[in-house]
Order: structure tokens, then C-alpha cells, then sequence
């Protein structure tokens, strides 16, 4: 019996234990959603840091940060024994790793800054700040649903805001662009309904309309020509519509820039570096009387960032133009800043160039080349594009047939694959025309410095037929050439010509 009793009594205790234990780890779980953490980051030269707070996606009780680096060199980071290569194409290097929350993860990253690719060794620790309070909650991801679809809290942008005063005449007419929409109301007041829900009211400059009445929309009085611009891809709007002189602060320095009047600008003052997206100059914006802040969506990832600006008193508008499906849709938000800097006349005929352009291709009979954009990184590995990239489908406008690669995650945001040299030949190997992508890594200097990389080279059918071609360094800044980039394309694919504004031939 004494036995029996000293059994039953460790039974108990285990599962009291077990209980205990249990209890705690759940305790120390957290729910699904997202969040903000701070970041630290130790070792290298101690002169490198992780933009601080970033932003925690807890998944099936996984979580993953979206991170951004305090430069654009570091090209791979090594976690967990797992590769990891950029999302984004311009700007400091964001990655998406997956993370442990409240504990020193040791990390690798490369950096090219130097003469030679260097592979670092750090420690960074994630602390979520806010543990019972996520970024988004329900409603938020339902209306993130309801945006990809044209409409946000089920109202389609194409409705109308009421307004108190201004009666609503019309609205325009998109030829392409799908995430925004300009409503007309009488006295020249004018709605911009973006498809994240956001309404902004561009108030005349003799117009005055009240903060306190209860219309639900972000107001922008005119004249807006102190503008901090922190979405390096809508200068080229600016610069369209000959408006480079409204931007005073610039989110990038003037050696990121490829576009010639913002490079000069800036060489003459008169455009002056205010600091990045997550870590503007507010004493300087404040002097120098900034009364518009445009952001792209990296903005929602550092929300005290923009919140803060707002309490400056300075209304922040964030650029979707990149999600727009269509090549020329993104064209066609030059319309969205002829209207905020005035000129809408010259927003329209700058569009219509553009648009004439693809028109002019439309009878035109697809050749069925077929073409492949990459870049080889530090890692030998290929850099490519997925098949729903915006680029693949300038391709097939422009007359060709655009090979991508088939991965899992066609249909997730990020447009970029990285895969290895094996898998890009085993694609694209007779392919008509391979087109390296400069955006990513610098150009090779010639056809035998890129098969130097890898011999696998030799074998492509466009090594051999002298089809090679290289992206102009500035590709990617001129949304507003689309027209020209598609026609560019459709001359290489059609060998009227080997060297044009966006495209150039690699000897």
C-alpha cells in the first residue's frame, strides 16, 4: 500500500508539473498577426544597423521580420543555414527572414561595399513592443482583400466621396491604373480615392475647407511645392510634367539617383538629401516649411515614422503606382501628380506619348522569341524575374514570349526569384534574347567576363547568336517611359536595333 501510495503521489506531481509547464509555454506564445519589434544588432563593423521598429508576421505560430538595412550592399543573408535574398529592387536592402522573438539569433549577411564581397557575422535580437496589440486586426486584412480588388471597407473607389460643401460633378475615366481614381466637385475641389481606402481632398489654393468635418479624408492644400519625396519611383512623374522644383527634401542621395534633373537639383541645392523613408530629417522639414510628405507603402512599416510627420502638421500621401498589374497603369499616376502640382494638362499629353507608343504595337503580330531578364549575385546564384512580374508582361506587349521560372510562390508580392544556374539553364537555355539586369548587380564588361562566372554560359543559344543585352541603370526610375521601354524592347526583339535608351547590347 505504501508503494502504491508513493506511485499515485509521482503521478501527480508529474502531471502537476506537466500542467506547469504547459501553462507557462503558453504564456510565453503569441496569437497570429503582426507586429512591432525593436531590433539590435551587434558585431562587424559596428557601423551597420537594422532599421528599428520593424515589423513581426506571426504565421501558424512562425513569425518572420521584415527588415531594412542602413544600406542598399548587403546582396544575401545566411540565417539558419538558409540562403535569403532581397525584395526590393531600389533603396537600402529589405529582406523577410524568419525569426525567433526574445532571443540572440546569430545571422550572416554580404555586403559589396567593399573591393571584394565580405560575409559578416552578426547577432540581432527581435523584442516585440507591443505583445497584446497588432499592426492590423481583422478588419484591416479584410480590407486589404477588399483593395486588391478595387474596393476597401466595400466601398469601390469609383463611388464618390460626399463632401460637406463641394458638390460632386464627375469622375475620370483611367485608361490603364486600377488603384486610384480622381473625382471632380465644383469650385475645382478634387478627390484622389487610392484603393488602400485612403481619400485625399486637393483643396484649391483659394479654397478653404474645415479639418473638423467629418468627411473622412486626408486634405492636401494647395500649393504643394515643398515636398519631401521619399518614393524615389514617382520622381519621374515629376520630372514628366517638368515639376523636379516642388521636391526640396529627397529620400535618396544624389548617387542613387539616374534621373538627370534630380541628379542636378540636387548638384545645385535646390533639392537637398532629407533623410531616408524610416528616418526623415524633421528639423529640416519643419525649416524648410515641407507641406507634403509622398511615401511608397514601406512607410507602413515604421508607423511612428509617419505618425510623427502628421503631427508636424505636414499630410503624408503613399504611392501604389507598383501594384498596378498593368505596365501602363503605373504610367498613368503621372495624372495623380499633374493634379497635385498643377499641371494636369501636361500629366495628360505626357501619358498619351506614352500611350500612342504601345498603341502603335497593337497590330503588330508577336514574333514568339522568347526572353529571359536575370543577373548572376555574389553567390553565383541567378536573380530573376516571376512570370507575374510587370516586366514579363512588357515583353509580351513589346512582341516577344517571357520565360520564367516555376516556383511555389508565383502569386505572392514579391516579384524576384532566386534560383541556381543548373535550374535558370534548364529553363532558359534556348532562349532568343537573355536581358542582365543592372538594377541588381553592376554589368558584366563583356560576354566573356559573364560566362567567367559560370561555363554553363557558353551553351546558351543567345551567347552564341550574340543576343545578349543589359538593362540602362536607370530602368527602373523611369515609370513614366514605359511606352519608350516597351517600344525599346520591341526593337531588340525585332533586331531593328541593338542599342537604344533602355537597352543595350552586351559584346
Amino acid at each position: 500500500m505504501k508503494k502504491q501510495r508513493e506511485f499515485i503521489s509521482l503521478v501527480k506531481y508529474t502531471m502537476l508539473f506537466l500542467l506547469i509547464a504547459v501553462i507557462m509555454a503558453g504564456c510565453g506564445s503569441i496569437s497570429d498577426g503582426e507586429y512591432t519589434a525593436s531590433v539590435t544588432l551587434s558585431g562587424g563593423s559596428g557601423k551597420a544597423h537594422i532599421d528599428s521598429p520593424c515589423r513581426i508576421t506571426v504565421n501558424g505560430g512562425k513569425a518572420t521580420a521584415d527588415i531594412t538595412w542602413s544600406s542598399s550592399n548587403y546582396d544575401y543573408m545566411i540565417v539558419n543555414g538558409k540562403t535569403y535574398y532581397p525584395v526590393n529592387t531600389e533603396g537600402n536592402s529589405e529582406f523577410i527572414i524568419p525569426v525567433v522573438l526574445e532571443k540572440d539569433m546569430q545571422i550572416q549577411a554580404d555586403t559589396v561595399a567593399m573591393s571584394k564581397p565580405h560575409l559578416i557575422d552578426y547577432i540581432i535580437r527581435f523584442s516585440i513592443t507591443k505583445q497584446n496589440e497588432s499592426l492590423y486586426n481583422a478588419s484591416d486584412v479584410k480590407n486589404e482583400i477588399e483593395a486588391s480588388n478595387g474596393s476597401v471597407g466595400g466601398n469601390n473607389i469609383s463611388k464618390a466621396p460626399e463632401l460637406n460643401g463641394p458638390d460632386y460633378i464627375s469622375t475620370d475615366e483611367n485608361s490603364f491604373a486600377k488603384n486610384f481614381t480622381i473625382h471632380r466637385y465644383s469650385d475645382d475641389f478634387a478627390v484622389i480615392s487610392v484603393d488602400d481606402g485612403r481619400n485625399y481632398l486637393i483643396v484649391p489654393e483659394n479654397k478653404e475647407y474645415s479639418d473638423d468635418s467629418g468627411d473622412d479624408v486626408i486634405i492636401l492644400k494647395k500649393p504643394m511645392d515643398r515636398i519631401y519625396l521619399a518614393a524615389s519611383g514617382v520622381m519621374c512623374q515629376f520630372d514628366a510634367i517638368s515639376s523636379v522644383q516642388d521636391i526640396y527634401l529627397s529620400g535618396i542621395d544624389k548617387d542613387d539617383w539616374y534621373i538627370e534633373s534630380a541628379r542636378k537639383a540636387m548638384d545645385e541645392g535646390t533639392l537637398i538629401y532629407g533623410g531616408k523613408y524610416s528616418a526623415p530629417d524633421y528639423e529640416r522639414m519643419v525649416a524648410d516649411d515641407i507641406n507634403l510628405a509622398i511615401e511608397n507603402t514601406m512607410i507602413l512599416h515604421v508607423p511612428k515614422v509617419q505618425e510623427k510627420i502628421e503631427q508636424l502638421g505636414i499630410p503624408v500621401f503613399i504611392d501604389r503606382s507598383s501594384y498596378e498589374n498593368d505596365p501602363l497603369g503605373r504610367c498613368e499616376w503621372v495624372k495623380v501628380y499633374g493634379l497635385i502640382a498643377g499641371k494636369e494638362k501636361e500629366a495628360l499629353d505626357a501619358f498619351e506619348e506614352q500611350k500612342k507608343l504601345v498603341e502603335a504595337l497593337n497590330e503588330f503580330e508577336n514574333t514568339e522569341k522568347t526572353v529571359v531578364i536575370f543577373s548572376v549575385n555574389s553567390n553565383h546564384q541567378i536573380v530573376t524575374r516571376k512570370k507575374n512580374d510587370y516586366f514579363s508582361k512588357m515583353v509580351e506587349i513589346a512582341g516577344g514570349k517571357y520565360l520564367a521560372p516555376s516556383t511555389e510562390d508565383d502569386e505572392k508580392a514579391n516579384s524576384q526569384v532566386t534560383i541556381s544556374t543548373e535550374s535558370f539553364y534548364a529553363y532558359a537555355e534556348n532562349a532568343d534574347i537573355l536581358i542582365y539586369n543592372t538594377s541588381i548587380e553592376e554589368v558584366p564588361q563583356s560576354l566573356q567576363s559573364l560566362m567567367d562566372t559560370d561555363p554553363t554560359f557558353a551553351s546558351f543559344k543567345a551567347f552564341n547568336d550574340g543576343t545578349v543585352f543589359y538593362t540602362d541603370k536607370s530602368l527602373y526610375q523611369y515609370a513614366d517611359k514605359t511606352g519608350t521601354i516597351i517600344d525599346n524592347l520591341n526593337k531588340i526583339i525585332t533586331n531593328q536595333e541593338t542599342d537604344t535608351e533602355f537597352f543595350h547590347k552586351l559584346n
